[in-house]
């Protein structure tokens, strides 16, 4: 229906799709033959593309879940949630997962949503698991009694930052894991705020 509400062919489809399928091909994707989850990203991008509609909107349009979440408005920019695993390689994140967060003020917005308990205690930074937290990469310069996330060897965390007899350290609300020291990991940016049901005063 929608190639020829933009008036192609089939053979249009392929030629705009850079001959990465055939005219049978496309014949079969509308009389349902091909499912397109196992049809091949570069394909089912180039499907899109050719019939004018985001990745987000294929979806919609044909009711087929292929994991993709849509962008949601956050200040003057956009960004997706992701998990908070996503931050150990910044350059290639992966699936959002979907959410309903707005935050306004973000430089460099990366949302997270938080996937551990290591934040869950009784101080003034507690933050459940579940909230989505919004990280504004360009705030890492480190200020005590501030969340960050961070990252190393184990993984991606979210943490208090506090100045101990010690040195600097990452501390969890959460007692039962161990402090991290400041300078062994990257700092992937501060919380600027939480999106959940409860409200931690994170300043």
């Amino acid at each position: 229906m929608r190639r020829l509400q933009l008036g192609k062919g089939q053979e249009d489809i392929v030629a705009e799709a850079g001959d990465l399928m055939t005219q049978g091909w496309v014949s079969d994707v509308e009389r349902g033959k091909v499912d397109l989850r196992n049809a091949g990203f570069s394909k089912v991008v180039a499907l899109a593309t050719a019939l004018g509609w985001t990745l987000p909107q294929l979806q919609k349009e044909t009711g087929i879940d292929l994991g993709i979440a849509p962008l949601t408005l956050v200040g003057e920019g956009s960004a997706d949630v992701y998990p908070m695993q996503a931050a150990r390689d910044l350059e290639n994140l992966g699936l959002p997962v979907s959410h309903d967060a707005v935050a306004p003020g973000i430089k460099q917005p990366l949302l997270l949503q938080l996937d551990s308990d290591e934040m869950v205690g009784t101080g003034p930074a507690s933050i459940r698991p579940g909230s989505v937290l919004h990280i504004d990469r360009a705030e890492r310069e480190l200020s005590e009694g501030r969340v960050y996330v961070i990252a190393d060897e184990a993984g991606v965390h979210c943490r208090l930052y506090a100045q101990t007899r010690l040195g600097a350290v990452f501390r969890a609300e959460n007692r039962t894991h161990e402090d991290i020291p400041a300078g062994d990991v990257q700092v992937i940016g501060k919380v600027v705020t939480v999106a959940t049901d409860y409200s931690p005063n994170l300043n």
